[in-house]
């Protein structure tokens, strides 16, 4: 997985043809606030022992940008991000509200494409989801769910870890993908584990 990430965050670099005028622009930027929307795909794991693959969710939000100078920007927000993880037992659905503080790089190339390259990190409190355990075998009637959090969750409430990616910018619409590195252990049960997850982003700058 980390492999295409750096593969996608190339192919960004190539489709946008980058020809920097400046690497870096110390000059002051149009405006000092940027407000913003985002929206898009959460591809969730852990490295919890009996983890076997990503789970598909989602995560939609809304960022603010405290613009330094035009090369360098402050981000921040707040969004829904959806984690979790399949396994051998079952499924971890985890729902969280999630605010991120980072550092964004950014590059404006001739045809006025910006390249971002954010990095810092993020802190989250899970608010909602459930585990669903898979049946022993075929004669077991039912499922077994139990709620992420709460007094009897899977998890703890609060994540934090570390995050990254790369995104272009053409107008006022964004694209890009990140990944997330969660460093908070988060098992409530089960022995320690952490959030893993890739998000593919689509946004809209006001």
């Amino acid at each position: 997985m980390k492999k295409h990430i750096f593969l996608a965050i190339a192919a960004i670099m190539l489709c946008t043809g980058l020809q920097a005028q400046s690497l870096w622009d110390a000059s002051k930027p149009d405006h000092n606030f940027t407000f913003g929307v985002r929206a898009g795909l959460d591809f969730a794991s852990s490295d919890m022992e009996y983890a076997t693959s990503t789970k598909t969710g989602f995560h939609a939000g809304a960022i603010v940008d405290y613009n330094i100078v035009k090369s360098l920007s402050i981000e921040s927000g707040v969004s829904f991000v959806n984690k979790g993880f399949k396994s051998s037992f079952g499924k971890g659905h985890a729902g969280y509200i999630q605010v991120p503080l980072l550092a964004s790089y950014r590059i404006e190339t001739p045809t006025k494409v910006q390249i971002h390259f954010n990095v810092g990190g993020y802190f989250a409190w899970g608010v909602s989801g459930k585990v669903d355990y898979a049946p022993y075998d075929e004669t077991f009637a039912y499922d077994f769910h139990q709620n992420s959090f709460g007094k009897k969750g899977f998890f703890k409430h609060f994540d934090a870890g570390l995050s990254a990616g790369a995104y272009i910018v053409v107008s006022h619409v964004l694209f890009g993908i990140s990944y997330e590195y969660g460093l908070a252990d988060i098992a409530k049960v089960y022995g320690k584990f952490h959030n893993r997850n890739v998000a593919v982003t689509l946004g809209y700058n006001l």
